[in-house]
């Protein structure tokens, strides 16, 4: 990889779908001759995107954002729902997996390299806080996320101008108001901006070029690997667009894996249905899950962690049906399936998963 060029396209302001159907559509349509690519963009306007294992229904309050006319879309790269708008500058990296470590945390460390380096040039002591979150003095300033698309790893992240305090809480689904002010006030002492940092630290503030090209630099710099300038996609990459864009409209991609349980609700003698979280380092694991005669008869496992392959998940919850109700039994089966498919979650272990089991189905135990 070192000496090897890297594909360079700036976009400027795009279309909110397209700020995401962009990096997905370069890493579909990326092959053995693809050069490792960054894309960069914002977009025009306000949208929410939810995480590749969240269930739409449970993350995001659907009535208002359809009422105030904000767009929600699923992405192909994990963690929580975000509320994107044109105050963020987003960079994308779409490399070839094949040559990067498999080991996730590692990769996140390689990629945010170049991007810490931009913040400090600005000024900003940012620093990277394992998994994947940028903070400064304590605060968040930055979200990154990844994913194995196609033969592409793709690290995703922005660069945060502003923030809208007042409509995150309102795009969240929310069990009460005075939860929803909880977060409020949560979002606004824990999440800071660039534009914030600099008036408090009396810095010069930096235009998103500015900011690009210090990105850019620091790229260079980190991986000693020349840059090559392009305006536009490739036809084969501006033909799968279109594709892509259907995709992620599609209302059966955003409601995916949607399932409305209580916490228990007993069919009869044999059958119980569950749902509830679980919290562990790598982040918030829900299970729903349906037992009978002591076994599990079927299971979804959602969530706001990272996960690679995206189909990984997929096959945990396969080898978990009819898995018997034994915590033992429960993590061998977990075990196995990472073994077996190469799954990587930072921060969630097997044991992490069989423990979120087990307490969500505490009766059973």
């Amino acid at each position: 990889m070192p000496g090897q060029p890297i594909r360079v396209i700036n976009f400027g302001e795009v279309s909110w779908l397209d700020s995401q159907a962009i990096y997905h559509t370069v890493a579909h349509a990326f092959d053995s001759g693809s050069m490792d690519t960054i894309t960069i963009m914002s977009p025009k306007s306000t949208y929410v995107s939810i995480g590749y294992f969240q269930e739409l229904e449970k993350e995001v309050d659907i009535d208002y954002c359809t009422a105030h006319n904000i767009p929600i879309i699923r992405r192909e790269v994990g963690g929580g729902a975000v509320l994107l708008d044109s105050n963020q500058l987003f960079f994308h990296f779409i490399f070839n997996q094949n040559k990067l470590p498999k080991d996730v945390s590692q990769i996140y460390r390689i990629f945010l390299e170049p991007v810490i380096n931009a913040y400090k040039k600005m000024g900003l002591n940012v620093y990277h806080r394992p998994i994947n979150d940028l903070h400064i003095d304590n605060k968040k300033i930055g979200g990154t996320g990844a994913a194995e698309i196609g033969k592409a790893m793709v690290v995703v992240g922005s660069f945060m101008f502003d923030f809208n305090y007042e409509l995150m809480p309102r795009i969240l689904k929310v069990p009460s108001e005075k939860f929803r002010d909880k977060v409020y006030q949560n979002v606004k002492d824990y999440v800071t901006n660039i534009t914030k940092e600099c008036n408090l630290k009396q810095l010069p503030l930096f235009t998103p070029d500015d900011i690009s090209s210090v990105f850019l630099e620091e790229v260079k710099a980190a991986w000693k690997r020349p840059l090559v300038l392009e305006d536009k996609l490739k036809h084969k990459e501006a033909q799968e667009l279109k594709s892509i864009r259907k995709r992620l409209t599609d209302k059966g991609w955003l409601y995916k894996k949607g399932k409305f349980l209580d916490r228990k609700v007993k069919i009869n003698a044999d059958i119980n249905l569950y749902e509830g979280n679980y919290k562990c380092e790598g982040g918030l694991i829900r299970i729903t899950c349906s037992t009978k005669n002591n076994n599990i008869e079927d299971i979804n496992i959602s969530g706001d962690f990272t996960l690679l392959p995206l189909d990984g998940l997929t096959f945990l919850e396969n080898g978990l049906r009819g898995c018997p109700l034994e915590q033992e039994k429960i993590y061998e089966v977990t075990k196995s399936a990472y073994q077996k498919h190469g799954i990587r979650s930072p921060g969630v272990e097997p044991h992490h998963l069989a423990e979120a089991i087990k307490t969500v189905l505490s009766d059973c135990f």
